[in-house]
């Protein structure tokens, strides 16, 4: 039920509170940018959960802190050199358009829709890094670079998940990019954090206009999401590849688990 989690907090002393909105920014953020997904597959099931608010209020103010992620853990891995600026531009083209559409389409989305398409599709690509995780990471060198066409195509999709959700896009961007790319795990998570920054401002500006986002829980989420940014995006480096693909799957899963556990209780 739709109440349970709020007063299941209530009884532990979870406070509702800005700082407890900071703390949920920067750890979401550290981990975003660790994976290259923005950080708003964590956010987006507590502001669902946890504080109620509505499919377009949730993923309008989680870009808030997409934004704010994306942009800090952008600076730290373009000083690291990690990123690919061609493919990147490529896909930030194509993800204007499609984050504009996505913004719109979610106005008509119901909550257990949107809920129950956001948890299908994290644990789709979940499954996916679980299964082929080696393969895709195992003789790469050989791949070929994707195609501009490709990159639009991709970039499109991005975008319009990326407003259709509040995630940043970075769940396609992620798995893609291993398929189509011969770029490490490393360069792309650099790369996908650098095209969430030039397409999520756009599915967020357009949030804005129509009033979907709760302002008063963006400013600490979006201020969590600068600290935690960097932090993320130092912390990748260290970590191997296949165990950051596995942080990833774990990851979705947990948020997928979260958002069909709602409903499934209620």
């Amino acid at each position: 039920m739709d109440v349970f989690f709020p007063v299941v907090l209530r009884a532990l002393k979870v406070p509702h509170s800005m700082l407890w909105l900071f703390v949920i920014g920067f750890v979401a953020s550290v981990f975003g940018s660790m994976v290259g997904l923005g950080g708003g597959f964590v956010v987006v099931p507590v502001l669902r959960l946890v504080y109620g608010l509505s499919p377009p209020l949730a993923a309008g103010t989680s870009l808030a802190l997409v934004v704010a992620n994306s942009a800090s853990g952008s600076v730290a891995y373009l000083l690291q050199r990690r990123v690919d600026l061609r493919i990147g531009w490529l896909l930030a083209a194509g993800g204007i358009p499609g984050g504009i559409l996505g913004a719109l389409a979610v106005k008509s989305s119901s909550d257990q829709l949107f809920d129950w398409l956001f948890a299908a599709f994290l644990i789709a690509v979940a499954i996916d890094i679980v299964i082929n995780r080696q393969r895709r990471l195992d003789g790469r060198i050989e791949m070929e670079r994707i195609k501009p066409a490709g990159a639009l195509a991709l970039g499109f999709a991005v975008g319009f998940v990326s407003s259709l959700f509040g995630v940043g896009g970075g769940v396609i961007l992620i798995p893609s990019l291993l398929y189509l790319t011969a770029l490490p795990a490393h360069a792309i998570s650099a790369t996908s954090q650098f095209v969430i920054l030039l397409t999520s401002p756009v599915g967020f500006i357009a949030h804005a206009l129509q009033r979907d986002v709760n302002w008063i829980y963006a400013a600490p989420l979006a201020a969590g999401g600068l600290l935690g940014g960097p932090v993320g995006a130092r912390l990748s480096a260290y970590v191997k590849s296949p165990v950051l693909m596995q942080y990833v799957a774990a990851a979705l899963t947990i948020a997928a688990a979260a958002l069909v556990l709602r409903h499934i209780i209620g």
